[in-house]
C-alpha cells in the first residue's frame, strides 16, 4: 500500500539550506519508488525557493496564511491543507507541531535548545505553552541522538514512551571524489596558507573566541582560519584581535560540495561547542579525512571516531596541545587514520537514516488504525 506522507518543509523554502532544511532535503532526496511512499512537501514564502529535491516522488506546494504573528500558517494553514491532501500523515521536521492534528502527527525534536533560549511574550506563549499542547497530541516523536532523547524526556515526560532515536547521515558529496573549487572571494583571501577550519557561527555556546585563541597561540605564525556558519553581514570582525586581522576569514555561504573542499583542505577542524543535538561539523571532518578538536559533550559523545581529538571543553591547555599534535602529524599518520575515518563515517548512511523514519510511520499509521 501507498502511504502518503505531508511534511512541513519550511527550512527549505530559504535562500541557503541549513542543518534542518537538510535534514528535510535528505528525507525526500533517499526516498525510492519501491518505497510506496509518496509526499507532499509545503513551504510558507513563495518569495523564497522551495529546496526539494529533483525528482520529488509526490507533491510539493507553497502557500501563504495570514496572521503569522501568532505562528498561524503552523496552525490553521497547514493542517487545512493536511485534511484537504488526503495524506495519511503529517511528519513535523521543524521542531514544532500544530495543536489540531487532522491525521496522525510525527515531529522531530532536534534537541532543546530553542526552549532553552530566553523568550519574551507571544513568543515564550508560542514555545512553551502552545507546543506542550501540541506534543501532547502527537502520535510519535523522532529524535537524533541519545542525549537529545535524555533532554526531552525530562522537560516532557509525557513523551518517553513515544520517544525513537534516529541519527542524521552524511551527505554523499563527502564520499564523492569530484573536486570543487572554493569561491573566488575565498580563494583570493587564502591564497595557498594553511588554515584551521572553524564551524558553528556566532551563537554564544559554539565559542568562536576559543578558535581564535587556538590560532593565536598555537605557535605558528603562518596559519589561518576559516569561520564557517555566520550569515550574511553578520561576520564578527569586532571580535578579532588586531593580531590576527588578515590571518581570520569568513566563509561565505558554501554549497555542500564546496564545504567538503574547504573541510579536504584543512590542517585541522575546531568545533568547540558546548552543546549540540546532533554535531555535523564534527562526522563531516571526518568523513573528509581532517582531524577534528571537540568536547565530548552531549550528542558528541557518539561521534568520537579515528579521525578526532577529544578534550574537556574548558581545559584550553589540553585543546592546545591536541592542535600542536595534530599540526604535527606525520603525513603517512593523518593519511591512515583518514582512511580509517572515511570507513568508520559510512556507518552515517542518510538511506538507513530515511529507511527507520519509513518504520515509525507505519508503526505509527498501524497504530491509528488498530484504535
Amino acid at each position: 500500500m501507498n502511504l502518503h506522507v505531508a511534511m512541513a518543509g519550511r527550512s527549505m523554502n530559504v535562500p541557503h539550506l541549513r542543518g534542518t532544511g537538510r535534514y528535510e532535503q535528505e528525507l525526500l532526496r533517499n526516498t525510492r519508488p519501491g518505497d510506496q511512499l509518496q509526499w507532499t512537501a509545503y513551504g510558507h514564502n513563495p518569495a523564497q525557493p522551495f529546496r526539494v529535491p529533483e525528482g520529488l516522488i509526490g507533491h510539493a506546494e507553497v502557500f501563504e496564511f495570514r496572521g503569522d504573528r501568532f505562528h498561524l500558517w503552523e496552525q490553521l494553514g497547514l493542517p487545512r491543507k493536511v485534511r484537504d491532501s488526503g495524506a495519511q500523515l503529517l511528519h513535523c521536521a521543524e521542531n514544532t507541531a500544530p495543536v489540531w492534528q487532522p491525521v496522525p502527527t510525527i515531529v522531530t525534536i532536534h534537541d532543546t535548545v530553542p526552549w532553552e533560549e530566553d523568550r519574551r511574550g507571544l513568543d515564550r506563549f508560542y514555545m512553551h505553552d502552545v507546543q506542550r499542547m501540541a506534543l501532547r497530541r502527537c502520535a510519535h516523536v523522532i529524535t537524533i541522538s541519545e542525549s537529545s532523547r535524555r533532554d526531552i524526556a525530562t522537560r516532557w515526560p509525557f513523551l518517553a514512551d513515544r520517544l525513537t532515536i534516529i541519527p542524521h547521515g552524511i551527505a554523499d558529496e563527502f564520499f564523492s571524489d569530484v573536486r570543487v573549487p572554493l569561491p573566488a572571494v575565498l580563494q583570493q583571501s587564502l591564497g595557498d596558507a594553511p588554515y584551521l577550519l572553524y564551524l558553528g557561527g556566532g551563537q554564544p555556546r559554539k565559542r568562536f573566541d576559543w578558535a581564535l585563541e587556538l590560532l593565536a597561540r598555537s605557535g605558528r605564525d603562518d596559519l589561518h582560519l576559516v569561520g564557517c556558519g555566520f550569515g550574511a553581514g553578520t561576520a564578527p570582525l569586532e571580535r578579532v584581535p588586531e593580531a590576527l586581522r588578515g590571518r581570520v576569514h569568513f566563509a561565505p555561504f558554501l554549497e555542500d560540495s564546496e564545504l567538503v573542499t574547504l573541510y579536504r583542505g584543512a590542517q585541522a577542524a575546531i568545533y568547540p561547542t558546548l552543546y549540540e543535538g546532533f554535531g555535523f561539523p564534527a562526522v563531516e571532518a571526518q568523513a573528509a579525512g581532517t582531524p577534528v578538536l571537540f568536547s565530548p559533550v552531549s550528542s558528541l559523545v557518539d561521534l568520537v571516531g579515528p579521525l578526532s581529538w577529544t578534550n574537556e571543553p574548558q581545559d584550553f591547555d589540553a585543546w592546545l596541545a591536541s592542535l600542536r599534535e595534530v599540526l604535527a602529524l606525520p603525513a603517512a599518520v593523518r593519511a591512515e587514520k583518514a582512511a580509517a575515518a572515511v570507513a568508520w563515517v559510512r556507518t552515517f548512511s542518510w538511506r538507513s537514516s530515511v529507511e527507520r523514519h519509513f518504520e515509525v510511520y507505519r508503526e505509527v499509521l498501524a497504530r491509528s488504525q488498530r484504535r
